[in-house]
Parts: C-alpha cells; structure tokens; sequence
C-alpha cells in the first residue's frame, strides 16, 4: 500500500483572506462539527474568506461566492453548514438550495435532515415537511430552509436571504437568468429588513462546451483575477489541477485535489481512474476540475506542453528577433497578442495581451510594432479579417502602411498548425506559462480541411492563445533572414 503525505492546499485562484476582517468561518465550522461532517481545510479555507465580515456594517462583506471544485471533495456538505449558520443568524430568514433537478434536491435535503436530527442542533428544529415539492425545515426562530431543482424552478415566488445554485455547470444561460430575475428582487429589502446581506453562491465542478451559463462565468473571474482587476463584493476559489497539466498523472491528481487525504487515499486513485475506463475527458473533469470541451481529438497531449514550458524573458534583455501573431476569438470577444521571441536555443512563445473585443487592438499593435520593430503575423481569413483588413489598408500621411504584415496566404494558414505541431514534437520551440495559453492548450482540438487540419473554432473549444501561438511562430520562421533584431 503506497502512503502519501497529505498534500497542502493549492488553489488555482482565491480570494485572499482579509484579516482586517472578522469572520464567521468559525461558527459555519462548529455548526459543521455539530451535523458529523467536520470542515476539511479547504472547506474552512473558503467559510474564513466568504464569512468575512465588514466592520462598518456588522454584516457579511461578500455577497456571492463562486466555487469550483472537484468531485469528491465535500462541496455539498460545506453548503449545508453554511445554510444552516444562515438561517440561525436571526428570526424569519428564508435559505434555499436549488440542485440540478427537484430529485437531486430531494436526495440532498433528506441526508441533510437526517444528520441534522441526529445533532446537537435538533431542538432548534420547530418542524419538518418531508412531502416531495414542499420540504422545508423550519427553526424555532421562524427561520426555513428549503430545497428545489434549477430545472423546475423559475426562482419566483419567493424571498430570499440565501441562494445556493450547486452542480450549476448543467445550467443553460437562460434558465439561470429565470431563476436570478425572479430572485435577485426579492433580496434589495432584506438587508434593511434584516440587518444581514443577502448572499449567492455559485458552485460546481467544471462543465462541459454546453454549460453556457458557468463557463462564461469562471472565465470572467478568472481573467479579472489575472489582470488584478477588482472583484467587489464577489469570493471566488478554484480547485482543480493546473492547466495544462496531465489529468493521467496520478500523483498531480492527488497534488492538487483538496479531498486527497482527507476522504480518500492515493491507492483508490487507479480505481477511481478505472471506473472511467475510455471517458478520459470524464476523469479530467471528475478529478482534475478541467473542462470537458467535447473534442474528442485534443491536439496537443498535456505531458508535451508540460515539457515545453520555459520561464518567461524579460523584454528588455531579449535579443533575438520577434514576430507578433494574433488571433480573433470567435464572435469578435477578445484579441489574443502573442510574440514568438528567437533565443539562443529554441524560439519562445509568450502571452503579451489577451484584449477584450478587437477595438483596442490596432493601438496596441502599434505600440508593440513601434518599440520591437516585429512584423505582425494574422490570418486574413475567419474571425481575424476584419482586424486584419483594418491593419492591412491602414496608412499614414505619407501613404505609407502603419504595419508590417507578414505575408501569408490562404494555404500558409493551412500549413501553420501542423508546423506548430511538429515544432512542438520536436522540443523545437518553448512557451512561458500563461494561464489562458495552458487553459486552452487543454481545449484546443482539430477540424479538418482538406488532407489537413486546422484549429477547431467551435463554441466552447476556441483557442485564439493557441491560434495566436501558431501564427507567431509561423511568422518568426518565414522572416527574411536580414530583418533585424528587436529592438528592446
């Protein structure tokens, strides 16, 4: 039997505990005590950061949390001591927990009320109405906790001072919208009433290219945590191996999963692993956290990008020659900007911008053309024309072209993805971590054309990081052999 230490915790992302703060963590943490179902550290890690509490106010500071984790980790019993401090805070509060169907819910509140009424806490219980379609535990202080399914429920009708929305990946966008207008209204007057934020919780292991309502979610968050952005009143934590990173490797698994140690042992891993026998994608989710993009051919195998990974070059010492690639994101929502730098070894591939939209990009480009003295690399084709032909016809007072395009035609576009590929087999070329980059290197898949392929840009598995990649290096190795060093 193989015996592994415990590992510590490694969120992908987390809001940071503001000791500034008190919290209620701890009394989220003793109410879990009391139902037989003890806080794991990553449970009391996000109850310490979400039961903030704001000195000015006396109430909760964050008013939604967002939590993706794996499966087997605890998720739902972490929500039930949560609910249950909830309803205790004061008289008449109105706590709901909405699965993925009205069955679900059902399941959840019968194991939730039968390790209640074996607590320390049954006496707070006034009564309980076991009844499919109108369960509800009701405290003494007129609080009531009451379960539902997001498939079967439109959110109206009732008031609310705690939602929690779990295995959300299966909401589709407008269902979501149905439950949060409905709800979402009946919260402006709880606080006043109240004297407590009303709060929203989002949790659920990672979805599929269908869960078109958390996967632009966890994007979101995760894109502002990147830029440093702000996130108001929102906590969110992400547990999962990091992008990029092999889900068939046993021991980053267990590296990475917070229930590792805790509810399970590292030997049950090759048998969790077993039981989804040819459902890699399954498992990558399951116990990985990654996104099942439903490609079936995924382009890149996650042990080569791991190995072709290589720090990041500061700017100002690089001296080799640099090309720019970019790459639209379908439907015009982002820009990718990544320069292929030539090094002493092998050209290295970086992240410069990821930009919203594609109206700031010329300027950018601009910018980056002006200081290296880099040809830029883009496909004239698919969701990069627009872009490219604004580029391309743009000129200055003199007539001259404000950008150095590199020439490439409709079959180099074709012929590209395979270079990459082959660079890649290779060792050929490196890339420096970036969180979008190893996100997408995970989704990226292939669509044919012809007797070749090109980078698959369906909904869900676009990657213009690696779109942006290809042509960068593309561009770098079809240079004329006197252009000059960027300039840095």
């Amino acid at each position: 039997m193989s015996v592994k230490p415990t590992p510590s915790l490694k969120p992908r992302y987390a809001t940071p505990r503001n000791l500034a703060r008190p919290t209620d963590g701890g009394k989220e943490a003793r109410i879990a005590e009391a139902l037989g179902t003890p806080f794991l550290p990553w449970q009391r890690m996000v109850s310490d950061v979400f039961g903030e509490i704001d000195p000015d106010t006396g109430t909760y500071y964050y008013d939604t949390l967002v939590l993706t984790v794996q499966r087997q980790a605890g998720k739902t019993t972490r929500e039930r001591a949560t609910e249950t401090r909830n309803a205790l805070w004061g008289p008449n509060r109105r706590v709901w927990y909405l699965a993925q169907t009205g069955k679900d819910a059902s399941q959840q509140f019968r194991e939730y009320i039968t390790g209640f009424d074996k607590s320390p806490l049954a006496p707070l219980a006034a009564s309980k109405r076991m009844s499919n379609g109108s369960m509800c535990l009701t405290l003494k202080n007129g609080s009531t906790i009451q379960p539902g399914g997001t498939t079967d429920s439109g959110g109206h009708g009732f008031q609310g001072d705690s939602l929690t929305l779990d295995e959300c990946w299966a909401l589709p966008a407008d269902k979501a919208k149905a439950i949060l207008d409905g709800f979402l209204p009946t919260t402006t007057t709880r606080l006043k009433l109240t004297g407590v934020r009303p709060r929203l919780t989002f949790c659920s292991t990672e979805g599929t290219a269908e869960s078109t309502f958390f996967n632009p979610k966890l994007d979101e968050l995760r894109a502002m945590m990147d830029a440093g952005e702000p996130m108001g009143r929102t906590c969110f934590f992400d547990f999962g191996i990091p992008f990029g990173s092999d889900p068939e490797d046993l021991d980053n698994i267990w590296a990475h999963h917070p229930g590792a140690g805790h509810l399970f042992d590292y030997d049950q891993l090759a048998d969790f692993r077993r039981q989804f026998s040819q459902d890699a994608a399954g498992w990558a989710r399951a116990f990985g956290n990654l996104r099942d993009s439903g490609i079936i051919d995924r382009a890149i195998d996650p042990q080569l990008w791991q190995s072709t990974s290589a720090n990041a070059i500061d700017p100002a010492e690089a001296t080799g020659r640099v090309c720019f690639g970019v790459a639209v994101a379908m439907g015009g929502i982002g820009t990718a900007i990544v320069a292929c730098i030539e090094t002493e070894a092998v050209p290295l591939l970086q992240v410069v911008d990821v930009l919203p939209g594609t109206g700031s990009a010329p300027e950018r480009l601009r910018e980056l053309q002006e200081r290296y003295h880099a040809p830029i690399c883009i496909d004239m084709r698919g969701p990069s024309a627009a872009l490219a032909d604004r580029l391309r016809l743009s000129l200055d007072e003199w007539g001259i072209a404000r950008y150095e395009l590199v020439d490439m035609r409709a079959a180099d576009a074709v012929t590209a993805p395979q270079a990459f590929m082959s660079a890649l087999d290779q060792h050929a070329v490196n890339h420096a971590p970036d969180s979008d980059m190893d996100r997408e290197a995970g989704l990226a898949g292939k669509r044919m054309s012809g007797d070749a392929w090109l980078w698959n840009r369906a909904e869900g598995v676009n990657a213009p990081t690696i779109e942006a990649a290809t042509l960068a290096l593309w561009g770098l190795t079809h240079m004329p052999d006197d252009t000059p060093p960027g300039v840095y």
